[in-house]
């Protein structure tokens, strides 16, 4: 078994740290928003933790 996360399993840790609730239906529901949800630039992503720094 390989040590690295499958990519379903990153989804779902992603979103149990999403708090969803515990049904099957809600849960995948945050994961088809994960997983569709678009690639994100390096720049992108920069202005993001510069934003979230900026508010906390």
């Amino acid at each position: 078994m390989s040590k690295e996360k499958s990519q379903i399993d990153k989804f779902r840790e992603a979103a149990r740290e999403l708090k969803t609730d515990q049904s099957d239906a809600a849960f995948e529901a945050v994961v088809t928003k994960i997983a569709n949800a678009p690639k994100l630039t390096q720049e992108q992503i920069k202005e993001l933790v510069r934003r979230k720094r900026e508010k906390g």
